[in-house]
Formats: C-alpha cells, structure tokens, sequence
C-alpha cells in the first residue's frame, strides 16, 4: 500500500492577560505580542493504519489536554488515541495551561478554542492527504550547552554552563514530499530548552523555535510546513540568552542545519510503514518529608504568602500559593503512606523505519544519545510529549543534587522520581522497539 500524508497548520496564539508559564515570579500576564505561536500537524495513513503527529508552540499539556486533544482527534479523524502524538515545543514565551503551580491559572476559553483549533487542524490535515515519500537527514548543530554546572560552593550543582556536559549536537529532518518530488512537510528535532528568553520576557514568542520554522519556511519559498518538536532538553539551554535577537540568532542556526540536512537526507523505506504503540509503567517516587515536617514547612510558606499579600507582588503573591499548594500535597501524600508511584505513558511511532519516541517529562539529553547508538535505525527522541509530569533525570545525576533533582518537581506539584527510573523506562523503551542487547553502561556526567 501506498503512503499518504497530509499537514496543516493553525494560529494559537492567546489573548493579551494570559499568564505565562516556565518562569516563576512573573508579576503579570503576558502584556504584548512579540511573535505568534502556531500548531502544526501532520497525519499518515497507509492504508492499515494511521499515525499522526502534532508540534505545538507550548511549553507543555498537562495530561487532562491530553485526553481531551487525543479523544477529540480521534472522533473527528478516526485515529486511535495512542496513534496521536503531542508534541510541545517548550517555550517559556507561551501561556500557563496548567501544568505547573506558582505561575497563575490558565485561561478556560482560551483552553476551549486551544483545544478546537488542535482537533480541527488534525482534521482539516487528514481531509487533504496525498501520496507521499520519506527522507531522513542529520546535520550538525548546536545552540545550546549543558546547564548543570557543578562548581559552586561546596561544589553544589547550579543552573549553569557546563562546557564539559553532555549534548545531541545535531538536527534530525523527516522530509515529506510527493513522489514527483515536492516536499511539502519537514519535521525537524533538536534538544534545546526553549528558554532564550528569560523570566522579565512578558511577551509571547516561540522563541528560537519559531524563528527555526520561520526559516525553514522562507528557504522553501513558503510551500514546505515546517514542524519542530522538542527533543531530550530537560538539561540543554540556549548558549546565547537574554534578548530577542538571541532567539532569532539560535533559530536561524538551528533552521539552516535543519535545511542542510535535509538538502542531503536520503529516502526511508521499511516494509513496516506505520505502527503505534503506547505503553505505562509506574515510576518509584521519592518518600515525601514527615508529617510534621510538611506542617512546618505549610507553615512557613503561609507565613510568606501573608508578607507577600502585604508587599502586592503578584507574582511573588502566585510563587508562595504555589509553594502553599504543594506542601499541603506533601503532606497528604506523607499521611497516606507509601509505596510511592507514578504513571509514566511512553509512546513510540514508526514512520517507514524511523522511530518517534515520546517522553512525557523534561527528559534528560543522555538518553537520546544512548537511543541514538542502541537502535539501529534513525530515531527522534522526543521530551514533552503527550505531557510534562517531571523531570526525568539519568541516575548519575542524582547525586549531584541541583534544580532539576531537588526543587523542579514542586511546580509539578508531585514528588521526585528515584534513580531506579532510568533503567525502568530504558527497559521499557527498548522492549517497545524490539533492541537487542542494548547496551547498559550507565552514563558519567
């Protein structure tokens, strides 16, 4: 059977008052803006079966989004819920839709439209399918360095540069094209948090991942939908931050590798064009601090929310409800006892013989480089994907305490995942796409 494939894209861009997740502290909604925020979807049928994927400029969707966009898709499309991945590109220039605490309620007729817009783009992209090909290209690229530095005092681990850590320095393209040869879709991977922009930014903007899209788009003289999805970043920053002419730097970097490779991909056969399959496990979590440890600390935050009131901060005001609100979960949690789990959805898409592995967590680079040498194929690694629940680090990094380890869960509002993670989800990762004998040796930071 033929392949079939069809995209389309929508505006997503909120209204101006939205609050603004990824930065704490923020005293406002967002107050003008910079660049628009697009959605971006791509839908293939074979005729056995049909995959789709959608790349979002949002930093994340928290999983009751999920369920909604998924199910919403598949009445209107006819897909099966787990054949549709949600891709966010993880842009702190975009609007709070929930997932994280401290940094003001998202917007529910905003979140209607959002929701709408999404299913029927998916829609309007499967109505419009054609016969199609595959290319797969990699190029080298790199805008971003490995934020853990450890060399603080008392050698504690910092939001930092750390010249040393690792990083995926490349870009991965799929292009699709018809067979006459007119690309008209290419997705395009990289492992970069979407943070050039920091905390002071009150504007919307998709930040470098925009001006990648935008780019891409240009040099195809506007005929070519371009879809970034957001790979293994959750230890990855921009190297170059703070302005906006950084973001359209990074992006046009980022958008000329992405060209590049995809100027010399070669095509992708497999006699297995499309397949899906989602699987959950349950993640060990951290115990949670004593009851009277918890009451202590909702003590202290009340005590800060009170001055905070006082001082008319808003956005210090959010920050201590948020803290509020999670020890308050502490504590239930300590009161009702362990064992303590999480469910933990990895999905995997083939796409003739490339593998689209999505990963609902701020996933650390580490593991897109060992999927990249244990599985034989070309693969997309891909971090908040179908949701954010945590941060997913690898089990060497857990000693070295910092951000990501120690802090991050509690805007998630849950508690830390364990070192036993990493292996848990390797397993499961690589029994869902058939590896043999991968390779275990675990990584040195």
């Amino acid at each position: 059977m033929p392949l079939y494939a069809g995209v389309c894209e929508t505006n997503i861009t909120p209204p101006l008052g939205v609050w603004m997740a990824g930065y704490a502290f923020r005293p406002s909604g967002c107050t003008l803006v910079h660049d628009e925020l697009h959605a971006r979807a791509v839908v293939f049928n074979d005729g056995n079966a049909a995959v789709a994927i959608l790349a979002m400029d949002l930093i994340a969707l928290p999983r009751d989004l999920v369920t909604q966009i998924r199910e919403g898709i598949a009445q209107s499309v006819g897909l099966r819920p787990e054949a549709v991945m949600l891709n966010c590109s993880h842009t702190h220039g975009g609007p709070n839709l929930g997932v994280y605490n401290a940094m003001g309620s998202r917007d529910p007729a905003y979140v209607d439209v959002l929701v709408r817009k999404l299913v029927g783009m998916t829609r309007q992209a499967a109505d419009t399918m054609k016969p199609a090909v595959l290319t797969y290209g990699r190029a080298p690229v790199q805008i971003g360095i490995n934020r853990r530095q450890t060399n603080g005092p008392n050698g504690q681990t910092v939001l930092g540069q750390n010249y040393s850590g690792p990083v995926a320095p490349y870009v991965d393209v799929l292009g699709v094209a018809e067979p006459s040869g007119g690309t008209f879709a290419i997705l395009f991977s990289h492992a970069c948090h979407g943070t050039t922009l920091g905390g002071d930014n009150l504007r919307v903007t998709a930040d470098f991942c925009g001006y990648a899209a935008d780019h891409v788009r240009r040099e195809t003289d506007g005929v070519v939908t371009p879809l970034f999805l957001q790979g293994c970043s959750g230890n990855i920053n921009p190297f170059r931050r703070g302005t906006y002419i950084s973001a359209a730097h990074n992006g046009r970097m980022l958008g000329q590798a992405a060209m590049s490779a995809w100027r010399n991909a070669s095509p992708l056969y497999d006699d297995e064009v499309l397949a899906f399959a989602e699987s959950t496990i349950d993640l060990p979590l951290q115990d949670p601090p004593s009851v009277e440890q918890c009451d202590a600390s909702i003590a202290e935050w009340e005590a800060k929310l009170q001055h905070e009131k006082a001082g008319g901060n808003m956005g210090a005001i959010l920050h201590a409800e948020g803290m509020v609100a999670y020890h308050r979960y502490e504590r239930e949690q300590a009161a009702k006892g362990g064992p303590y789990t999480a469910p933990f959805h990895i999905q995997v898409l083939t796409i003739g013989g490339a593998r689209f592995i999505g990963l609902p967590a701020e996933t650390f680079v580490q593991y897109a480089l060992d999927f990249d040498v244990q599985i034989d194929q070309p693969v997309f690694p891909l971090g908040c994907t179908n949701g954010a629940l945590n941060y997913l680090p690898t089990a060497a990094d857990f000693p070295l305490g910092g951000y990501e380890i120690e802090h991050a869960h509690k805007y998630y509002n849950s508690l830390m995942y364990t070192p036993d993670c990493e292996k848990l989800v390797r397993a499961k990762v690589y029994e869902m796409i058939g590896a043999e004998s991968p390779d275990w040796t675990p990584y040195s930071p």
